[in-house]
């Protein structure tokens, strides 16, 4: 078959795999996807991997911008018209919103760059059964009567001891205003979809900032510190909001 000049022939094999896991994960430094892309099996050559991401950014798919903060890589995010064409194969999401403003931007990209470590370590360990991104639970929340309490940065299922369990998970960079954790509150109260939350963060103090306000829901929500989340993972030591004894992941979702 002959292809008009400049036009592209997407793989559904390799191609979209990677707009999916550009949209799922909001941004994404060219080592992240190229490292979900390898550890997913859609491909595990690095020259070929950069020429199909190469491909994708030229015919306008995938933008690239580059983050200072994030370090010397290219950032990815899914354009609309990638987008688009994940759309009619079957992806069902609702846009993130995209602030204007350049430094709320970079910042929104650092924390979508830091997550998609957390899951890189959940899924070089083999522990990860099912990611669900919040660009699919927002789908999920605004389009159908199967909601969540709240748009999470992700719903996870990890193998423990041969079974499966399941958390909210929230990466809190830096803490929000005091109303939006009056607001997350009540949401969580009202939750029914998961059994459990876990806020992740890289300060101590961060953590019991948000504690402080949700220590009166009666669901579980637990916290714990980013860097023993990679160092430890489901061994990590967590919290409950309510100050009871330190316990494992584990024990948790046991």
């Amino acid at each position: 078959m002959r292809y008009i000049k400049g036009s592209v022939a997407l793989s559904h094999a390799h191609d979209l795999p990677v707009l999916r896991q550009v949209l799922r994960s909001h941004f994404v430094t060219h080592s992240q996807l190229f490292e979900f892309i390898r550890l997913g099996g859609y491909e595990r050559d690095r020259k070929v991997f950069n020429w199909r991401l190469g491909r994708l950014v030229a015919h306008g798919f995938v933008s690239k911008q580059h983050v200072p903060s994030a370090g010397a890589e290219g950032v990815y995010s899914i354009s609309a018209v990638g987008a688009a064409v994940l759309e009619g194969a079957g992806e069902c999401f609702v846009p993130l919103p995209s602030p204007r403003d350049p430094q709320k931007r970079e910042i929104n990209a650092l924390h979508s760059v830091e997550l998609n470590d957390i899951r890189l370590s959940l899924v070089r360990a083999g522990l990860e059964i099912i990611w669900i991104s919040e660009s699919e639970i927002r789908s999920r929340n605004e389009l159908t009567p199967f909601k969540f309490a709240k748009d999470y940065d992700a719903v996870v299922t990890v193998a423990v001891n041969g079974y499966s369990a399941r958390f909210a998970l929230e990466y809190e960079r830096t803490a929000k205003k005091k109303n939006d954790y009056l607001k997350i509150a009540k949401e969580l109260s009202c939750e029914r979809a998961v059994e459990r939350v876990l806020y992740l963060s890289p300060s101590y103090d961060v953590l019991s900032f948000v504690a402080d306000y949700l220590k009166r829901v009666h669901f579980p929500i637990f916290f714990g510190l980013a860097s023993a989340w990679h160092a430890k993972l489901l061994d990590m030591p967590v919290a409950s909001a309510h100050g009871a004894r330190h316990q494992t992941l584990l024990e948790v979702l046991q």
